[in-house]
């Protein structure tokens, strides 16, 4: 088992630079990753099918948009504000 497998994590301005390394990172220790991005969407696909193509489940979320959120978590409450 990896460090982080069983994991979620929301990794913010991943779409480029820094953050795209570190959510890659993450991916290799074993957690699911939350690609978020404020502008870089065509970045950001890029950086999550690196994680998936690596065996790792991932999805982009453009900053402000929790409710995407529950595509790794579905059996989580819903009691965010957004529904």
């Amino acid at each position: 088992m990896k460090k982080l497998e069983g994991k979620v994590a929301l990794v913010t301005g991943a779409s480029k630079g820094i953050g795209a390394g570190i959510a890659r990172q993450l991916a290799g220790e074993g957690a699911r990753v939350v690609v978020n991005y404020a502008s870089g969407k065509s970045s950001a696909e890029r950086v999550v099918n690196d994680i998936i193509a690596a065996g790792v489940q991932a999805v982009a979320v453009a900053a402000g948009r929790c409710r995407m959120l529950r595509r790794l978590s579905p059996s989580s409450p819903r009691t965010t504000r957004d529904g």
